[in-house]
């Protein structure tokens, strides 16, 4: 019965030990902005302090602010 227990134990330590790899690796990746120097809608570069604060950011400053007006405008319906 106490094998059972070791090997157990053994594969909870691995198991755990790649769950926390695979977090770093994501904060690694999410923290570096990798891929995001320019924006995704226009191409231009996005501002270092932008990407200092939003790391995984996709738009610049003004293309970010048109797509949440978008996303918070009512629609707009025909008077037919």
């Amino acid at each position: 019965m106490e094998k059972y227990a070791d090997v157990l134990d053994l594969a909870q330590a691995h198991t755990e030990r790649e769950i926390q790899l695979r977090i770093a690796a994501i904060q690694g990746y999410t923290n570096s902005g990798y891929g995001r120097e320019f924006c995704v809608d226009c191409g231009e570069p996005i501002s270092d302090i932008r990407r200092q604060h939003v790391p995984n950011a996709k738009r610049c400053a003004i293309c970010q602010e048109a797509e949440e007006r978008s996303r918070t405008l009512p629609l707009r319906r025909c008077a037919a």
